[in-house]
C-alpha cells in the first residue's frame, strides 16, 4: 500500500512536466495564470493557476481541481479507470508499473465507482449535504435569478435550487446526499463567474438511472439549467455539467442497465460544435450498449433549451413533445390523408403524359389509351408468334420517338432485326400479294440482285426501319440476364438517355435464375414480383413474355394456363393471352388453324387492374412476314 502511495505522489509531482509537453507552461517562479482546461468553461481570461502544495491545477473562476490523472483522463479517453491513468503515466514518463497495481481491489461497475476508490487513496467522498441545507434554511429557495431563467417556485423545490452571496447555486443530490454544486454569479460585475464545489462535477439527475427506472423518453443536457428547462416544461432530464463527462453518463447506464434500458434517450447539446460532439458522443455510446438514443433538434434558432425557455415557453414544449415523440408522428405521416399531396402531385405530372399507344386501335381502347407504368404479361403457346407480336409492338413505340429497351433471351438481335425489316417490306409493298415482300431468312441472307423490285423495297424498308432503330434497344443473352441486370440497365439507360423507356422482357421462363437451388416456379415467381417492383420504382411499362406448355394447345386461353407462376396473376397489372380463334371449342383443329395463312388469331385480355376485366381481340397473323393486322386496320 505504501508503495502504491509512494508511486502515486510521485507521478503527480511530474504535472508540470506532463503540460509542458502539451505547450502549457505552468509552475515556474512567477506561476503565470493559465486559461481554464475544463472542457464546460469558456475562459476568456485566464483564471487557472498551478498549486504547487498539492500539485493541482485549480481555476479561481469555475472552481475545478485538475491533478496529473485527471488531465490524462481527459487526453486518454480509453483511461477509464484509475490503474488505467497509472499505467499510462508510467508509460509517459518511463517508469515501471505494478502489475498488481489494482488487481487486489474489487473491480468497479462505473466511472463513479471508480472515482470513489480513487479518492480512498486521496480524500474522503464529498458531502456537502449540510452546507446546502444550512444555506436553504438562511436564505430560502428560489428567487429572482432562476424566475428570470424560466423555472418555477416549485421546481427550484424540488431541486433545492438557491440564491447566496450573490450567486445561484445549483446542488447536484445523488441518492439523497448533494455530492457537488454549482454556484453562478447573478451579476456580470462579480467574479469570479463560478465558484463550484470542489473537485470535478457529477452528472446531475444520476437518480433517474437507478433502480428500475422511470421508463418514457430521458433528455441529456450539457448544462443544469438546460435540463432544468426540460423539467420545467414537464419532461425527464438529465444534465452532463459538462461533456467532458460523457463518459461518466455512459459508466451510469451500463452499470445500470435496468434503469438504462426503459428510456429512450435523447441527446440535447448546445447548437454549437461543442454540443454536436456531445451528441454524437452519447449516440455513438449508447449505441453500443444497445441502447436507442435520438437527436433534439432545437427550433427557433436557439443556441440552447434554457434560452429557448426565455424566448418561448411554449416552443420550448413543443420541440420537446415533437422530439419525444417523433416516431409517432413519422408514423402517422404514412397514413392516406398525408398521402393526398404526393397523390395530386403525381396524378398532375402522369396527366401531362399520353399513354404509349402499342399501334393497334381495339387494343389501346382496351387498354384506356394504350400502356401505362405497370407490369403487362403475355402469355402463348410455341410459334403463334408472342415474339412478333411484342416486337411490332415496340417498333411502334420506338417510331413515335419513345425508347424501348427490349431483353431478348432467345433471338439475336440480328434476327430480331430482320423480323422487323421483312414486316415492314410487307406493309410496304403496294401489290395485292405482296409477292416482293422479304422473309426474315431472306433479309439475313441478302444477295438481292441491284436493281429488282425486291431489292428497292427492301432498301425502303431499311430505311423506314431506321426511324424506328434510333429508339430501339436490343439487349440479347441466353441464361445470362436476370432481373438485377434488367433493373441496372434501366437505370444506366435513363442516366445517358435522360429517357424513361418502354421495357420488353422475351421471354420469362429463361431469365436467369434468382437462386438455382430453387424451382422453377419459384425463380419465375420471383422474377415477376421485381420486374414489378422495376416498373414502379422506375415509373415505366414492362412488358414480359410468358410461354405455356403444350397442354394448352387446344385449350382456350386462361388464368390456368399461367399457374406454373402464381405471382402471374397476382403480381400482373395486365394479363393478356394469344390463341389460335376457336380454341377450346367443339371440333376444332389445331394443325388446319396452324397452317392457315394468315392465321385466324386472337389477343385475350384475362386481367385489366384498371379497365374492363375481359375482352377479346381479333386478329390476323402473316407468320412468314412476322406481321399481325387487327380486323382490316393496321394503325401507321
Amino acid at each position: 500500500m505504501k508503495n502504491k502511495e509512494h508511486l502515486i505522489d510521485e507521478l503527480k509531482q511530474l504535472l508540470p512536466e506532463y503540460m509542458a509537453q502539451k505547450r502549457i507552461l505552468i509552475g515556474g517562479k512567477r506561476n503565470r495564470m493559465i486559461r481554464c482546461i475544463n472542457p464546460a468553461h469558456e475562459d476568456l481570461n485566464p483564471s487557472m493557476s498551478y498549486n504547487r502544495q498539492n500539485c493541482t491545477l485549480h481555476c479561481f473562476s469555475c472552481g475545478v481541481s485538475y491533478d496529473l490523472f485527471d488531465v490524462i483522463r481527459m487526453d486518454y479517453p480509453e483511461c477509464d479507470s484509475f490503474p488505467r491513468q497509472v499505467k499510462r503515466a508510467c508509460e509517459i514518463f518511463g517508469k515501471p508499473f505494478p502489475e498488481e497495481f489494482g488487481k487486489s481491489e474489487k473491480p468497479s461497475t462505473s466511472l463513479i465507482e471508480q472515482r470513489a476508490a480513487r479518492r480512498e487513496l486521496k480524500e474522503p467522498v464529498a458531502d456537502f449535504t449540510a452546507h446546502v441545507e444550512a444555506e436553504i434554511v438562511k436564505n430560502g429557495m428560489g428567487g429572482g435569478y432562476f424566475a428570470k431563467r424560466g423555472l418555477s417556485q416549485e421546481l427550484c423545490e424540488r431541486y433545492h435550487l438557491y440564491e447566496s452571496s450573490g450567486r445561484a447555486v445549483l446542488p447536484i443530490f445523488t441518492a439523497g446526499k448533494c455530492t457537488c454544486y454549482c454556484a453562478r454569479a447573478i451579476s456580470e460585475n462579480l467574479q469570479p463567474r463560478y465558484k463550484n464545489s470542489a473537485g470535478a462535477m457529477d452528472v446531475f439527475g444520476a437518480d433517474y438511472l437507478s433502480g428500475e427506472g422511470k421508463g418514457g423518453a430521458l433528455f441529456i443536457t450539457e448544462a443544469v439549467f438546460d435540463a432544468l428547462s426540460a423539467e420545467e416544461c414537464g419532461f425527464q432530464a438529465m444534465a452532463l455539467c459538462g461533456v467532458s463527462n460523457v463518459r461518466k453518463f455512459l459508466a451510469l447506464c451500463e452499470a445500470n442497465p435496468a434503469a438504462a434500458n426503459s428510456y429512450t434517450f435523447l441527446a440535447a447539446g448546445d447548437a454549437d460544435e461543442a454540443g454536436r460532439r456531445m451528441n454524437e458522443e452519447l449516440s455513438a455510446g449508447l449505441a453500443v450498449l444497445g441502447l436507442e438514443c435520438r437527436t433534439l433538434e432545437l427550433s427557433e434558432g436557439a443556441k440552447d433549451l434554457n434560452e429557448l425557455l426565455v424566448k418561448d415557453r411554449e416552443a420550448l414544449r413543443a420541440c420537446l413533445e415533437r422530439a419525444v415523440n417523433a416516431d409517432r408522428y413519422q408514423y402517422e405521416r404514412t397514413n392516406t390523408a398525408n398521402a393526398v399531396e404526393s397523390l395530386l402531385d403525381w396524378t398532375a405530372r402522369r396527366a401531362s403524359r399520353n399513354a404509349y399507344s402499342t399501334g393497334f386501335y381495339e387494343l389501346d381502347a382496351l387498354l384506356d389509351g394504350g400502356l401505362y407504368a405497370g407490369l403487362y404479361i403475355i402469355g402463348a403457346i410455341s410459334s403463334l408468334g408472342k415474339t412478333s407480336f411484342v416486337l411490332q409492338i415496340a417498333d411502334y413505340i420506338a417510331e413515335q420517338e419513345t425508347d424501348v429497351l427490349y431483353f431478348s433471351l432467345e433471338m439475336s438481335r440480328m434476327e430480331l432485326m430482320a423480323k422487323s425489316i421483312s414486316r415492314t417490306s410487307y406493309l410496304l409493298d403496294p401489290t395485292a400479294e405482296r409477292s416482293d415482300a422479304l422473309t426474315m431468312r431472306q433479309v439475313l441472307r441478302g444477295g438481292l440482285e441491284e436493281g429488282s423490285a425486291q431489292k428497292t423495297l427492301f432498301d425502303s424498308a431499311v430505311a423506314a426501319y431506321r426511324k424506328a432503330g434510333e429508339g430501339l434497344f436490343i439487349r440479347e443473352g441466353i441464361a445470362d440476364i436476370g432481373v438485377q441486370e434488367i433493373r441496372r440497365a434501366v437505370h444506366e439507360h435513363i442516366r445517358l438517355r435522360g429517357r424513361k423507356p418502354v421495357v420488353i422482357v422475351d421471354y420469362l421462363q429463361i431469365l436467369q435464375p434468382d437462386d438455382r437451388r430453387a424451382t422453377d416456379k419459384q425463380n419465375t415467381d420471383r422474377a415477376v414480383v421485381e420486374l414489378k417492383r422495376i416498373s414502379r420504382d422506375f415509373d415505366v411499362p414492362v412488358f414480359a413474355v410468358s410461354s405455356f406448355n403444350r397442354e394448352n394447345y387446344r385449350n382456350a386461353v386462361s388464368m390456368e394456363a399461367f399457374k406454373e407462376s402464381g405471382a402471374v396473376e397476382y403480381s400482373s397489372d395486365v394479363l393478356l393471352g394469344l390463341q389460335l380463334a376457336g380454341a377450346g371449342e367443339p371440333g376444332f383443329d389445331v394443325n388446319a388453324a396452324k397452317a392457315a395463312s394468315p392465321r385466324a388469331v386472337e389477343l385475350v385480355m384475362l386481367k385489366n387492374r384498371s379497365g374492363l376485366p375481359y375482352a377479346k381481340v381479333a386478329y390476323r397473323y402473316n407468320a412468314r412476314f412476322s406481321c399481325f393486322t387487327e380486323g382490316a386496320r393496321l394503325k401507321r
